[in-house]
């Protein structure tokens, strides 16, 4: 096409030709432009069209590798949701297979034993020719004798109807028997006249003691409610339907007006004092769990309150509160308020000094740690019920949680062997040096990497923990578990499931007196009635609880040994 061009160019500028309308070479090269002009065209056109389906299909590409890239995200994501779909599938699993146990399984968290029961075979009751162990009846019970005798018209011979000669014997057999009688005791006070003429001339002999001035109940009914109530754990309308069996009719608020009389009067300094002497302790153990009080207080929104117990080696006190916060045992151990505590951060440097607590891992506990106040024992019982739990929620796990469960029973085993010398035995010191290379190993082992989320909480949360958990080890003195405290517990929790809870402030406040009173008593092989009767009836004599350091003296580990031995339990 350049050629053409030039030679067309050459025929125009170079010369002239008359004819061109006839000169073959021109009109030759003229019509071979016009194809080509019209070729050119066609080959725009082409090129424009090409261009226009370019743009087309590149803004079709640019779209669907948006799309892709969206696609891909969606992937993505649905992927992530269903990962996390799974998870919470296995951790509802897990809880639903928890909860499946806590109501249908076993309570107790005793191993099962693998092996067949061989005993199964083995028939009830005694084996043939064995000795027995005889009828034991009680010797301390109060004996009634009731005589048994013939009718008076059966004491003939039957064939020749001469009479029967007594013979002074008797064939004595025993059973026992229950009476429970509601009586009036008539108090009837003898009344004197002086001979002489000097004033007042008419003597009295004095009212006995009442522990509720013009009352009609006496010490013993009133503790017998309360013994009932608190350590039976049998509701006051319950009580009051079962006196009206017995002929007694007594109205729900002459129950209740006492037992808040008796309360503010004398429990409830009794159990202040309980609250200082516990303070005093170097060494507790303290749990909580739910209680009920159906009173709306200050903005609490709902009724769940919590029964807090604090445990030393002579003193079990009961604390109720609306919170689980560190507040509580703050003020339960050290008379702490709030405003106090960033006062006394750090305030105790040396270790020593400070007081140790056998706790669970709840974080109220750590609070105190971290103000320098005490030092955290964890407990190793709730450590083998996170592997009995974990066991429960994923049976895939079962044979690692075995062995767990195999070494913090070895640990125990250990250590309460070690337990039983002194530091400076021998024996100590063999089973000091097992417990600390049991420890090691269980150390190595929880410093692994788990690929299972369940195994690495349970790792991480001991590793967390390790330095309460161990703080035995140097400490013998100090259990190894809160076993204690949760046995503390189960009488209130017996009373939760019987009456609920309390309907107001006084008669929660009141049930957590009597619970202190009731479980320090057991601690010390005291009858809680016979406290109780003791105590009342001492306040009854002074007309109003023991005041200042008396009341002191009155604590039942403070008791001597006389009173001790008086009120010891049967139980």
């Amino acid at each position: 096409m350049p050629l053409v061009r030039e030679v067309i160019g050459k025929l125009s500028t170079s010369f002239f030709c008359p004819s061109k309308d006839s000169c073959p070479p021109l009109q030759q090269a003229l019509r071979e432009e016009r194809e080509l002009k019209a070729e050119n065209e066609k080959l725009r056109e082409i090129f424009e069209f090409a261009t226009l389906e370019f743009e087309k299909r590149n803004r079709k590409i640019a779209f669907l590798e948006e799309e892709l890239k969206k696609r891909d995200t969606t992937i993505k994501e649905k992927r992530y949701e269903n990962e996390q779909l799974q998870k919470r599938i296995q951790e509802l699993e897990a809880r639903n297979n928890l909860l499946n146990k806590m109501v249908f399984g076993r309570k107790s968290e005793k191993k099962e034993s693998e092996e067949p029961d061989v005993t199964i075979s083995k028939n009830r009751g005694a084996t043939r020719g064995h000795t027995g162990h005889g009828r034991k009846i009680p010797e301390n019970l109060p004996e009634r004798e009731k005589i048994i005798d013939l009718p008076e018209e059966k004491k003939f011979c039957s064939f020749c109807g001469k009479p029967y000669i007594e013979i002074g014997l008797e064939e004595v057999s025993s059973e026992v028997c229950v009476e429970k009688v509601y009586y009036l005791k008539k108090i009837k006070r003898k009344v004197y006249k002086k001979s002489c003429h000097c004033p007042n001339p008419i003597i009295t002999a004095p009212a006995p003691p009442k522990i509720i001035p013009k009352g009609k109940f006496s010490t013993d009914f009133w503790v017998d409610v309360l013994i009932n109530k608190y350590r039976n754990h049998l509701p006051v309308e319950r009580q009051i339907s079962e006196m009206k069996e017995y002929g007694l009719n007594v109205s729900a608020g002459t129950i209740f007006g006492g037992l808040k009389k008796i309360y503010s009067l004398y429990l409830q300094p009794l159990y202040e004092a309980m609250g200082r002497n516990l303070r005093e302790a170097y060494h507790f153990h303290a749990d909580e769990s739910g209680w009920h009080l159906f009173v709306k207080i200050d903005d609490k929104g709902n009724y769940n309150w919590f029964m807090w117990v604090f445990i030393s080696k002579d003193i079990v006190l009961f604390v109720l509160q609306p919170t689980r916060s560190a507040k509580v045992p703050l003020k339960s151990l050290f008379d702490l308020k709030p405003e106090e505590i960033k006062m006394i951060k750090g305030a105790i440097a040396n270790p020593k000094e400070r007081k140790i607590m056998n706790v669970d891992k709840f974080s109220s506990y750590k609070m105190l740690e971290r103000l320098g106040l005490v030092e955290l024992a964890f407990c190793w019982a709730h450590q083998r019920r996170e592997f009995i739990d974990l066991k429960t929620k994923y049976p895939e796990l079962s044979s690692w949680a075995e062995e767990w469960l195999e070494r913090i029973g070895s640990l125990y085993h250990i250590n309460n062997e070690r337990i039983k010398y002194n530091r400076q035995d021998s024996l100590f010191q063999e089973y000091d040096q097992k417990l600390r290379e049991k420890l090691d190993e269980i150390s190595s082992l929880i410093n692994r990497e788990y690929s299972h989320p369940a195994q690495a909480a349970i790792m991480n949360s001991m590793k967390e923990h390790w330095k309460g958990l161990t703080l035995f080890v140097d400490n013998p003195e100090i259990p190894i578990d809160n076993n204690l405290a949760e046995r503390m517990l189960r009488p209130m929790v017996l009373g939760r499931k019987n009456y609920w809870g309390n309907h107001a402030l006084w008669a929660g406040q009141l049930t957590a007196a009597m619970f202190s009173v009731i479980q320090t008593c057991l601690m010390h092989s005291i009858s809680p009635r016979a406290y109780l009767t003791y105590f009342l009836t001492e306040c009854a004599k002074r007309g109003s609880a023991p005041s200042g350091g008396e009341i002191e003296l009155f604590l039942p580990p403070k008791l001597n040994e006389s009173i001790k031995t008086k009120l010891e339990s049967f139980g």
